[in-house]
């Protein structure tokens, strides 16, 4: 007798479970590499109608953090696009439509008025042109003022390659890119709005992630300042016993508040260094609605003067809203 079992949370399990001689081998799956995913890609190919203009290994590269499900349902959507414009063929465009469908929802159709529109390209023109000028941060491939999902517009960066660590000076960059929209609004509108939210959200989990659990604060130190627990069964927070002084959970609020007063200021001189470029960025924005990579370096960057980065067309590397 075999006896197989499967759980994506070992940590809840009941020791007298594990114990030797219960269950002989432990194997555990990760999300799949690159190669892995290329695999998987070939098996749910097969007898599909591919256009000569899809590459699999970039399709593969395009996907870190697909599972073999995800990669499944990218190759159904990308046949389904194809089929509704009556193409005998799967193309490029299909299966790139398709991964921005999984990652960022379908596309929405809303009355989206002229004073709105325009204070979405700054937000993500913003987002766009601090990423572009921050040797640290992701390549941005796209940027669009169309809604999506819950998203009301999005500036989407590709990682150059599948990061296992994060460096500070990443995060830092990370950071700077996130409130990068709210510094254009300011810059450009005058005020800002609520459309920053889940950036600055975003943002705060970061910084403090970078104080409480990695020890990147110099003052505070290398010391895990974290008071919240996951509930293994609810699947949210529950309250724990604080393990430190209340006085110490003052320096951590003080020193986030720090890291993202920094990140914030290193926008804001970015957007104002840039500001006739970002000017121009945010126009075509307003008119063409989606920019790829060549159309930002466009506006960003007509003379060619920053070296080019050829980012490896992957996922997971969202900004903005």
């Amino acid at each position: 007798m075999v006896v197989l079992a499967a759980t994506n949370r070992p940590d809840v399990l009941d020791p007298a479970l594990l114990r030797p001689g219960r269950f002989d081998r432990h194997v555990t799956l990760n999300l799949p590499d690159k190669k892995a995913r290329r695999a998987i890609l070939d098996i749910h190919g097969r007898g599909l109608p591919l256009d000569t203009t899809v590459d699999l290994d970039q399709v593969a590269a395009g996907t870190p953090g697909f599972s073999g499900a995800d990669l499944k349902n990218l190759l159904n959507e990308a046949a389904i696009s194809a089929a509704r414009k009556g193409n005998a063929s799967i193309s490029l465009f299909d299966t790139e439509e398709a991964r921005d469908k999984i990652m960022m929802g379908t596309v929405r159709t809303l009355a989206i008025q002229p004073n709105e529109k325009r204070r979405l390209a700054v937000h993500e023109a913003g987002h766009t042109a601090v990423a572009f000028h921050t040797a640290e941060a992701d390549p941005v491939y796209k940027v669009t003022v169309i809604p999506r999902g819950r998203a009301l517009g999005g500036t989407h960066a590709l990682p150059e390659n599948e990061r296992h660590v994060l460096p500070e000076n990443y995060l830092r960059s990370q950071l700077s890119v996130l409130l990068a929209g709210r510094a254009a609004e300011k810059h450009f509108l005058g005020t800002v709005s609520s459309g920053a939210e889940d950036d600055i959200h975003r943002a705060t989990d970061l910084a403090r992630s970078m104080v409480s659990r990695w020890g990147m604060d110099p003052e505070i130190g290398p010391i895990d300042l974290r008071n919240t627990e996951e509930s293994p069964f609810l699947g949210r927070k529950i309250a724990q016993p604080v393990a430190f002084a209340d006085d110490t959970a003052g320096q951590v609020d003080q020193a986030v508040m720090a890291i993202l007063q920094e990140a914030d200021a290193r926008a804001h001189g970015l957007i104002e260094q840039h500001q006739d470029r970002i000017a121009i960025l945010i126009a075509r924005l307003e008119t063409e609605e989606t920019l790829d990579a060549a159309a930002i370096r466009d506006c960003l960057d007509p003379g060619n003067v920053t070296p080019l980065r050829k980012p490896i067309r992957n996922g997971k590397g969202e900004v903005g809203s």
